[in-house]
């Protein structure tokens, strides 16, 4: 008796990790802060500052605004897949593209939102005072590369982002053009995501976030 006993508690322990394990690798994720008021804090976001929803003007939809020195990230304890689909849309409003300095996004290994990050982890920097210029790397892999887009057009317009990971692969599409597909990834790491907002903006320049979508499997 006690050995059948210990088979079907083996066989409940070895079923409810599978389940776990099949739950952690299908992480579907939609967020456009619809849900939330104008000038509240959503949940679903972490951050070292404030984060803040809005609606810009001429823009449908609520977006959370990036503050200028902050970090967000999402507030979800499960690091991403080891694939997955990240998109979203990133609106930047100015006068000129070059009032706003370089923003960075990507995946680093904790979900920490104390400080500021720049470049941290797999990261993409778009580089808006230089109109058309895109930093990707991973400075741990001693990895960078150099690429061009016309950042300038992406004034006052949505640019949608999307970062494809596969393994420790990432393919990095602004617009659906493909920029980059590399290994950026050291093997078995975890992956948060985070984007920080400019050091500085200016003439009025604000940059918006939303329309989060992560399909993981």
């Amino acid at each position: 008796m006690k050995k059948y006993l210990l088979i079907a508690g083996l066989l409940i322990l070895f079923s409810t990790l599978t389940i776990f394990q099949v739950a952690a690798q299908n992480f579907d994720f939609n967020e456009d802060f619809a849900k939330y008021d104008i000038g509240t804090s959503p949940r679903s976001i972490k951050t070292s500052g404030a984060a803040t929803i809005a609606r810009p003007q001429g823009q449908q939809g609520k977006w959370l605004i990036l503050q200028d020195n902050i970090t967000y990230k999402l507030n979800r304890p499960a690091s991403l897949p080891n694939s997955f689909t990240f998109e979203f849309d990133i609106l930047a409003q100015a006068e000129q593209i070059k009032d706003i300095s370089p923003i960075s996004f990507g995946f680093v290994k904790d979900n920490a939102a104390r400080d500021y990050i720049s470049n941290g982890g797999a990261f993409v920097q778009l580089h808006y005072y230089d109109a058309d210029a895109v930093n990707i790397g991973n400075y741990d892999l001693k990895k960078e590369a150099n690429t061009k887009f016309d950042l300038s057009a992406t004034a006052n317009r949505l640019l949608h982002v999307k970062l494809v990971v596969r393994g420790n692969q990432m393919a990095v599409y602004l617009d659906d053009i493909k920029l980059a597909d590399t290994n950026l990834f050291q093997p078995r790491s975890a992956r948060y995501f985070y984007i920080s907002g400019p050091n500085k903006s200016e003439n009025g320049a604000r940059l918006f976030i939303s329309n989060f979508k992560i399909a993981g499997s």
